[in-house]
């Protein structure tokens, strides 16, 4: 893929996460007697459980990024200790998991699958190792989306009405520069762990990486020619947390 940005990824990505802070702000303002539907309303929970996938504009996968498994990762822990002197948090999910690929499916005994069932199996597996058993039900993360909206039509890769589409030629509402425009991105995580804020004890973690498959994600987010992209979470004890955003 060329390292060049399009306005209609960052729109796409700032969207769709967009939603979900919108989602949590109303839950946070909102009455405290009321039974929420959504696992952990506010985001309150001291063990957090967070998670991201990423689509292309036909909803599926299509590809996976090269080395970086199926686009679906997850950060959940729970905290066993925890005290002013000392916090041990436990992960359920490891970045073996998070890396898994189709490429592991096979090994997996999950025999003639594609790259979207796969990923659709992943979040599932994903799911059940952050599970929290509540009430009025079992719930198990909350999930940011990032979604590209690049369409090669010449490529024909979305199906149209459950059938192989044909290619046609581009159009101004389908932005795309070239083949690799519908390309998964780069993910990558930074696992929630305890930092010090003048004498507070706060989570952090994130996730962060770039449609430009050739790019160095080091630099990324410090140039204009690549679509980075960041969400990053930070958590007092006891407390709602903060999320921040960088497309």
């Amino acid at each position: 893929m060329r390292s060049r940005t399009t306005s209609s990824t960052a729109t796409w990505v700032f969207a769709n996460m967009l939603v979900g802070l919108v989602l949590v702000g109303s839950l946070v303002g909102g009455s405290e007697e009321y039974m929420s539907a959504v696992g952990d309303p506010g985001m309150r929970r001291d063990s957090l459980r967070v998670a991201i996938e990423a689509w292309n504009q036909c909803n599926e996968v299509h590809q996976e990024a090269p080395d970086m498994g199926s686009p679906r990762q997850a950060d959940c822990f729970d905290v066993l200790h925890n005290s002013k002197s000392y916090t041990k948090l436990v992960h359920r999910v490891n970045e073996k998991m998070n890396r898994l690929g189709i490429a592991n499916a096979t090994r997996q005994g999950l025999k003639n699958m594609d790259v979207n069932e796969y990923a659709a199996w992943k979040e599932r597996y994903l799911g059940y190792k952050c599970q929290v058993e509540d009430k009025p039900g079992p719930w198990q993360f909350w999930m940011f989306m990032l979604k590209s909206g690049n369409l090669d039509t010449l490529a024909a890769i979305c199906p149209k009405n459950g059938k192989k589409s044909e290619p046609f030629p581009p159009e101004s509402r389908f932005p795309c520069f070239g083949k690799g425009c519908m390309n998964m991105p780069r993910i990558y995580h930074d696992s929630t762990s305890v930092k010090h804020y003048h004498r507070n004890r706060t989570l952090r973690g994130s996730f962060f990486g770039t449609w430009d498959l050739d790019a160095d994600v080091r630099t990324a987010a410090t140039l204009n020619n690549t679509s980075y992209y960041s969400v990053t979470w930070r958590k007092g004890f006891g407390k709602g947390v903060g999320i921040f955003i960088t497309c």
